[in-house]
Formats: structure tokens, C-alpha cells, sequence
């Protein structure tokens, strides 16, 4: 076999899977949107019927065929393929050996369980009940154990789980780097807590009607560059970003009539992921590298949009007039300075996806100590309302009142996404990094947002990151743009220089 026909039939292998896995985003994107409650139990089965179908490709004998040829004479194929074709090759590879690891039978159960489990949790969230998903969850917790068995592992079972959303990335690493940054978080918060000087915020709640919150998003989206002919948003209860190809991206975001932080900056956020999506080469298309370097990096790009731009005080220079015409009578008098140190104050908070800033890791840090203890035996499940409760008392200091605003606030577990919840605050360490490269690259990137001038800093994004899609690592990718590694300095230097001119010293 020649690397050129080699080629041509991964490309037809990975056609057919990926239009598969498109279609089962889609099934999930109308679950999380618009499917009937009582159609849980069919969505549930077409789900898994996708996953199980999807899996037989990739552990198939062809599969394997072309995966051995590939990481035998990929080396030799220079001349052949493309640097750009190689790489999908050796994704195609990598995927082809993970698969492998999982049998067809256990890959339908996860995905009919998780299916059903995320319905369930949706009615224990809405009553506050976690014995209602209490069943479910344990079944998941028996799930990610028997997969990290089948991965494999050299030190904890959990770096199995951790693999798969961050490759390469153990819990040895991530441990030291979460105590550091646990540290550093203690130390801001004694620092804010001493603060003669306490930014006003009240305005930021009142009454918003939803069709003007989702005008002001919508005007501030597509300003960023996300393409509404390429994607579209949505409401969930929980927001997230799926994409069924670079050229359909869903965003969706949720409502508060009372805040309009959870929206607009919800959408932002999803909208960071979307412009990552639609940012991918072309080439990559239908193929296993059309997607996030790692959902570490994923986060990075939804998390600079964010928080990096969207909470800065430039960028509330532009885009307070348009709350403003919105919203004439909340915001009508009010500075972009004042905006800015409203949305930026630090305040202990429930609700992770609310969270400000510097206390918002401290909120993955109680999730990543939670699963990994599960999946390492040393936590049952029925403990983890009152192991949950007390460590978000002992981290951020605040008395949780039910499950609905604790362990059940969350849908991760409820898909199996063990081992996803580092991704977040990966997402800031990797982001402020990425900060920092883009003043060195660009120093005038704070006056191009000033001025509404996304493009110059979205088409570095895709320059840098987008485009490469999951041809590189996200080790690779860091030390790449950065010139480092993985480390949370820069994201400890950015926060205390904002907290220092929120709170008053600069």
C-alpha cells in the first residue's frame, strides 16, 4: 500500500464517523433544547445506537489496518502527504488506539446511562434532591473506573480520564499547580476582604427583559466575529457549544430577568468556543483533527474572550454604549470604569458559573479534589453532598443551602465527564499565557479593543491557535506560542494587577 491510498481510505473511515458523531451533537444539542421530557428513554437508545455504531469503525479491522500501516511508515511518507495530512494521520492513529481500548458493548451502555443519568439530574437540580440522580451518578462513578481500567494508567486511575480531555496531562503535574494556585487564591481574597475601597454593583441587577438582554449579547457576538451564517444560539439550561461542522456552530446561553451578567457574558463565553470552531482550517474538515487541541485549550479561547477582553476596562469603553441604549435607565449614568470594577469585584459565590474571576478556581478545585477521590476509592457517593458542602465552606467560605446550589449545580457528571472539570481553570492559566504572548506580539491590542477592533486579535487566535485544530498537541501548542510550559504565574500576575485596580491601589 502506497501513503497516498493509505490516506484516501482514513479519510473515507473518518468521514463516516464524524458525520455519525455530528449527527449524535445533534440528537444531544435538541436534548438540551428543545426535546419533550418523555422522549428521554428513545433519545437515549439513538444515542447510544450512534456511539456503538461509531465505535465499530474505529475498532474495525480496517481501522486497525490503516492505523498499524500509518505508525509503521508515516515516518517515510514525506513527499507523499502534506505536514498538514501527516498530522491527521497521526490523530487518526491515536484515536484509532484509544477506541481500541473500549469495547463496543461498554461504549453503548456508557452512552444509554449517561443519556438517561442527564435527564435525571435535570429533575434532582429542579428539586433540589440529590437522592433522585444519587442512583444514577454511582453508576457513572462505576463507569469512569471500569474506563480507566481500560485505558490504562501508570500512576492514578483518574490521569486515565484526565488523558482524555487533556492529553498528556497527569494529576501529578496538575496537583502541585492547584495548590499554588489554591494559595495564591487565599491570598487575594484576605487581600480584597481588607479593602477600604468595595466597588458598587447594584446596578447590575434589576430588571432586564429577555429579548433586549439577547439583543445586547447578539450585537456584542457578532461584533467579537462569530458568524451567524455559520451558527446560531439558543436557550439551555445549561450553556454550552457544540458544533456539527466549522460551518454550524450552536451556542446557547441562559436568562436571568434579574442579571444580565449570566447571559451576555454566558454568550461571550460560548461565543470564545464558537469563534475556536469556526476558526479551524478547512482541511480539517470531517476529519478527527477538526476539533480543540484539548478542552484545556478549548476553555483558554471562551475564557480570553471573556474574561481577558470582555472584562477589561477598554473593551466596557465600547461596549457601554450599547448597554446603554439598551438599558438607558440602569446604565445610563454609569462610567466604564464603574462597569468595569462592578463586574470585576470578588465575592464568594455559589454558583460556579457565576463566579468572579479569582474565586471561580477555587470552584474547580472542590469538583477535581471530588472526582478524584471517587475514582481512586477513597470517596463513596452518598458522602459527596456533605464532602461538597464542606470543602466549598472551607475554600470559599460560604455555608451551601441545598443541592440545587451545590453538588447537583453542575451537568458534567451526569454525561461522564469526569476528568473535564480542570479543563476551566487550564482554560484561565493557558489564557492569561496566551495574554501575555499577544502584548508581546501585539501592544496595541488594548487600544484596538478600546476602539471595537476585535479583528487584529481574533485573526492572531487563528493564526496561532485556531487553525491547527487537534493536528497539535496542546503541550506543543503552549510552548509553541508561549515559549513555556503550562504554569499558572502569569494567570496569579494578571489577577492581582486587576484586583489591585479594582480595589483601589493603581
Amino acid at each position: 500500500m502506497e501513503p497516498r491510498q493509505a490516506y484516501e481510505e482514513i479519510l473515507q473511515l473518518m468521514h463516516t464517523a464524524t458525520d455519525l458523531n455530528a449527527a449524535a451533537a445533534l440528537l444531544s444539542w435538541d436534548q438540551e433544547t428543545y426535546m419533550p421530557p418523555l422522549a428521554a428513554d428513545a433519545r437515549a437508545e439513538q444515542i447510544a445506537t450512534i456511539a456503538s455504531i461509531t465505535h465499530s469503525i474505529l475498532v474495525g479491522e480496517k481501522a486497525q489496518r490503516l492505523a498499524e500501516y500509518f505508525r509503521e511508515h508515516l515516518s517515510s511518507a514525506d513527499g507523499e502527504l502534506s505536514e498538514t495530512e501527516k498530522r491527521i494521520a497521526r490523530v487518526f492513529t491515536r484515536e484509532v488506539q484509544r477506541a481500541t481500548k473500549l469495547p463496543e458493548e461498554f461504549v453503548r451502555r456508557k452512552a444509554r446511562i449517561t443519556s438517561l443519568a442527564q435527564q435525571a439530574w435535570k429533575d434532582a437540580r429542579a428539586r433540589s434532591d440529590f437522592a433522585l440522580f444519587r442512583d444514577y451518578l454511582a453508576q457513572i462513578v462505576d463507569l469512569m473506573v471500569e474506563e480507566a481500567s481500560l485505558r490504562g494508567f501508570s500512576e492514578h486511575p483518574y490521569d486515565a480520564l484526565l488523558d482524555v480531555y487533556e492529553p498528556g496531562l497527569t494529576s501529578s503535574v496538575l496537583d502541585p499547580i492547584f495548590e499554588k494556585l489554591e494559595r495564591a487564591t487565599r491570598s487575594m481574597l484576605d487581600y480584597v476582604r481588607t479593602a477600604s475601597t468595595i466597588p458598587e454593583d447594584a446596578f447590575l441587577r434589576g430588571y432586564f427583559p429577555r429579548q433586549a438582554q439577547l439583543d445586547v449579547a447578539y450585537r456584542i457576538v457578532a461584533a467579537l466575529g462569530f458568524d451567524f451564517k455559520a451558527g446560531r444560539v439558543d436557550l439551555s439550561a445549561h450553556p454550552f457549544c457544540t458544533s456539527f461542522s466549522i460551518r454550524d456552530v450552536r451556542l446557547t446561553t441562559r436568562i436571568d430577568e434579574s442579571d444580565i451578567r449570566p447571559c451576555l457574558f454566558g454568550l461571550i463565553h460560548e461565543a470564545g468556543h464558537g469563534l475556536y470552531e469556526q476558526g479551524i482550517d478547512v482541511a480539517l474538515e470531517r476529519t478527527f483533527a477538526r476539533d480543540g487541541a484539548s478542552m484545556g485549550i478549548h476553555e483558554s479561547q471562551s475564557l480570553f474572550w471573556e474574561n481577558i477582553i470582555a472584562r477589561s476596562e477598554e473593551f466596557w469603553h465600547w461596549a457601554l454604549p450599547i448597554l446603554q441604549e439598551h438599558f438607558p435607565s440602569q446604565f445610563g449614568s454609569i462610567s466604564p470604569r464603574q462597569f468595569y470594577a462592578a463586574i470585576n469585584r470578588v465575592q464568594p459565590s455559589l454558583i460556579r458559573i457565576e463566579a468572579d474571576e479569582v474565586t471561580y478556581n477555587l470552584h474547580i478545585i472542590v469538583r477535581y479534589r471530588i472526582e478524584k477521590a471517587l475514582i481512586g476509592g477513597e470517596l463513596v457517593v452518598d458522602s459527596v453532598p456533605a464532602v461538597w458542602n464542606a470543602m466549598s465552606t472551607d475554600l470559599l467560605g460560604i455555608e451551601v443551602p441545598d443541592d440545587a446550589r451545590g453538588c447537583l449545580q453542575d451537568i458534567h457528571w451526569s454525561f461522564g465527564g469526569f476528568g473535564y472539570f480542570p479543563s476551566y481553570t487550564l482554560g484561565k492559566l493557558y489564557a492569561a499565557m496566551f495574554r501575555t504572548a499577544l502584548l508581546n506580539a501585539m501592544p496595541q491590542a488594548p487600544e484596538y479593543v478600546q476602539q471595537g477592533r476585535f479583528a487584529p486579535i481574533r485573526e492572531w487566535l487563528q493564526e496561532v491557535i485556531h487553525r491547527w485544530g487537534r493536528t497539535v498537541e496542546p503541550a506543543e501548542l503552549v510552548k509553541h506560542v508561549t515559549g513555556r510550559s503550562l504554569s499558572e504565574e502569569d494567570f496569579v500576575e494578571y489577577a492581582w494587577q486587576k484586583i489591585r485596580r479594582v480595589y483601589g491601589d493603581s
